[in-house]
């Protein structure tokens, strides 16, 4: 990981972000118009889906697409 890119997902975790434990739509990296959705690193904090992948940061406030895992309730 870039060094970047680990100073960003500081910055996320600090403003309360946490990482994402769930699945993403294909249609949300349609969206977006991802070019290498297997490297994205989904956060999110109430309101907010951001994403670390690339150099892009790609940020929804829709959770549509977004589906948490039942056990990370």
């Amino acid at each position: 990981m870039a060094r970047g890119s680990q100073k960003f997902i500081l910055y996320l975790r600090q403003s309360g972000y946490g990482l994402f434990r769930g699945t993403v739509d294909a249609h949300v990296y349609d969206f977006f118009g991802c070019k290498n959705p297997h490297k994205a690193i989904w956060y999110h904090k109430p309101g907010s889906f951001q994403c670390a992948g690339c150099r892009d940061q790609c940020e929804t406030d829709s959770p549509v697409g977004f589906q948490l895992f039942l056990d990370a309730l």
